[in-house]
C-alpha cells in the first residue's frame, strides 16, 4: 500500500471515530485508539480541518470533532438518495405509459452521471447505463440543466468545458449551443437529435429542488425514425409532467420549469 493510500484510509478511519465518539476527541486518544503515530495524525487532522471536514472544539485541549464539511458531504448523498426515492416510481409510470426508456441525471464537475434508468420493453440500447458520465452540451438531459442557467453560469461552463463532437450532429459551436439552449426555454423541453449518440433522439427537462435551482433532468430516448414523429408530442407532455411532479415533491412550488 503506497503513502497516499495509507494516508487515506486513516483519514477516513479518523473521521468514523471520530463521528462515533459523543465527545471531542484529541490527537493522542486518536493516535492510542487507532494505533497511529501521533505525527501522523497530526498532519491528516489539520488537513480536514482545512478542508471543514473537522472542526476544533477546545483549542487549548487540540480536541476536535466532525465539521460542517462532513455534514455536507453527508447531505449531498442523502439528497441523491432522496431523488431517487422520490423518482424512481414516477420514471417507471412513464416507461409504462409511453414504451420508451427513461433517464434521471444529475450534474457533478460540469458532467451528467446517469443515477436511475427504467428500460422500456424495447430494449432501447444506448451508451447510458447508471453511473455513466456524459457531457452535458451533447445530451437532452444536459441541456435541459443548462437552459436553467444564467448567463454568468453559462459563460463560467463554456470557459471550462471544450465542446467536442459525439457525432456530426453535436452543436460545437458555443452560439449554436445558446441559440439551442433559447429554443429549449420557449418550447418548454430540451431536444438532442443524434447529437450525443448516432441514431438515438432525446427529449429532456429539468427536475428544482425547493430552492428552485435545477439539480437534476429527466429524459426519454428513442430511436430516431424522423426528426418528429407522431410521439414526440406525447412523449414530451410525459415527461414534463413527470419533473414537474418530482420537483414539487423536492418543495418546488412553481407550476412552470421554464
Amino acid at each position: 500500500m503506497n503513502c497516499l493510500n495509507k494516508a487515506i484510509l486513516r483519514g477516513l478511519d479518523i473521521l468514523k471515530f471520530i463521528g462515533e465518539r459523543e465527545e471531542p476527541v484529541t490527537i493522542a486518544e486518536l493516535s492510542r485508539s487507532l494505533n497511529i503515530p501521533k505525527t501522523s495524525v497530526f498532519n491528516i487532522v489539520n488537513a480536514l480541518v482545512e478542508r471543514d471536514f473537522l472542526s476544533i472544539k477546545d483549542k487549548k485541549l487540540k480536541s476536535y470533532e466532525l465539521g460542517i464539511g462532513a455534514f455536507k458531504l453527508g447531505s449531498l448523498y442523502l439528497n441523491k438518495t432522496e431523488l431517487i426515492n422520490i423518482a424512481d416510481p414516477i420514471l417507471k409510470l412513464v416507461t409504462d405509459n409511453i414504451g420508451e426508456t427513461v433517464f434521471l441525471a444529475v450534474v457533478n464537475n460540469n458532467e451528467l452521471v446517469y443515477i436511475d434508468k427504467k428500460e422500456s420493453k424495447k430494449a432501447l440500447r444506448t451508451t447510458a447505463d447508471l453511473g455513466s458520465i456524459m457531457p452535458l452540451y451533447s445530451t437532452g438531459l444536459g441541456k435541459a440543466i443548462l437552459a436553467t442557467y444564467s448567463e454568468a453560469e453559462i459563460s463560467e461552463y463554456l470557459s471550462k468545458v471544450k465542446l467536442i463532437p459525439r457525432t456530426k450532429s453535436t452543436l460545437v459551436n458555443p452560439e449554436d449551443l445558446l441559440k439551442d439552449l433559447e429554443a429549449t426555454r420557449k418550447r418548454g423541453y430540451s431536444i438532442s437529435d443524434e447529437e450525443n449518440e448516432d441514431g438515438i433522439f432525446c427529449i429532456g427537462v429539468p427536475v428544482y429542488n425547493n430552492v428552485g435551482k435545477a439539480i437534476a433532468a429527466v429524459s426519454t430516448s428513442k430511436l430516431k425514425v424522423k426528426k418528429y414523429d407522431e410521439n414526440v408530442e406525447e412523449n414530451k407532455n410525459f415527461i414534463i409532467k413527470a419533473a414537474l411532479e418530482i420537483s414539487k415533491k423536492l418543495g418546488y412550488t412553481r407550476e412552470k420549469l421554464f
